[in-house]
């Protein structure tokens, strides 16, 4: 009787998460973006938001839940009901603050079950028309040969600026600010020499003028910005950005996830999404669910043995 009783258990589990995606989505979805309204990740996610919502025939609502370094979002979801209408537009922060801080309430990677990759967003480093310099070379050259002397600017992204340093060998000041607004705006003003952060915080005033773009972190050149060397070409072993993608709660039914998997694989095809994303500076990609967990335990892992093998970044970034 045991047996039958665990069977029957086991068959109920399964015909309600059969029954619970038959029908999904029947009602809103709400996409947590754990970052404030505003700025490049929001933007990306309202983009992705509408196609959503297309491509399920159902509204998709934005909620951004800022704070802790992104936790206070990502916990949201972490916490949610398993039935695919609180999703996550997240990407590798909480695995990165896992090791090197806040460190999260959760799993950075079992917390969640893996649906997409959505975007690649590129790093860049500008500076204004006052700098000494017109090229990344240029600018490292004069930081090892006067240390300390130049600044460069960044908007809390201390881990990867630090990172830069490192790989550069180049002791310029790191200067961090609350909002990429002000880092920008400094650095346009001339008090400090360069500012470091994601290509589209910076294509406007690289566009308008107001910065020179030096390098950017990727690949391949972007497309919006073509002259713009990446700093492998400029002599730094440096390719390096932020992934966002989808994560539902944990124990999500499997039907959900790969519905949700397959409109956005189909998103990530349309012309409309790519030349968006384009157009700011961003990579459109796509990925399976295993894909996406495969990618995150090997970033987790990654981050723990450069956290173990550079340990200046550990002070570094502990200083925030």
């Amino acid at each position: 009787m045991k047996i039958l009783r665990t069977m029957a258990g086991a068959l109920l589990c399964c015909f309600s998460a059969t029954a619970l995606s038959a029908g999904y989505p029947d009602r809103p979805i709400h996409l947590i973006v754990a970052y404030p309204a505003g700025g490049s990740t929001d933007m990306i996610a309202r983009v992705f938001a509408e196609k959503l919502g297309e491509e399920l025939r159902q509204s998709v609502v934005i909620e951004n839940k800022p704070g802790a370094g992104t936790n206070i979002g990502a916990s949201v979801v972490n916490k949610a009901k398993p039935d695919g209408y609180t999703i996550l537009f997240g990407g590798g922060t909480p695995t990165i603050n896992s090791v090197f801080g806040p460190v999260p309430p959760f799993d950075p990677v079992k917390g969640f079950e893996p649906v997409s990759m959505i975007t690649r967003v590129p790093f860049m480093v500008a500076a204004g028309s006052k700098a000494p310099f017109a090229s990344l070379a240029e600018m490292l050259a004069k930081a090892k040969a006067s240390p300390d002397t130049y600044t460069i600017s960044s908007a809390q992204l201390h881990l990867y600026v630090e990172l830069m340093k490192v790989r550069a060998q180049a002791p310029i000041m790191h200067v961090p600010y609350k909002g990429g607004a002000q880092a920008s705006t400094d650095a346009i003003g001339g008090q400090v020499d360069a500012v470091f952060s994601l290509v589209p915080v910076l294509l406007p005033h690289i566009q308008s003028g107001h910065l020179k773009a030096l390098a950017v972190s990727a690949q391949h050149r972007v497309a919006v910005l073509p002259a713009v060397p990446t700093f492998k070409e400029s002599g730094v072993d440096y390719d390096i950005g932020v992934w966002f993608g989808l994560l539902a709660p944990p124990g999500t039914p499997q039907p959900i996830v790969d519905r949700l998997a397959e409109a956005t694989r189909r998103i990530v095809a349309q012309p409309s999404f790519v030349a968006r994303l384009d157009e700011i500076g961003a990579e459109a990609v796509s990925t399976t669910p295993a894909q996406l967990r495969d990618h995150m335990e090997a970033e987790l892992q990654q981050w723990r043995a450069l956290g173990d093998s550079v340990p200046e970044l550990r002070r570094a970034v502990g200083k925030r």
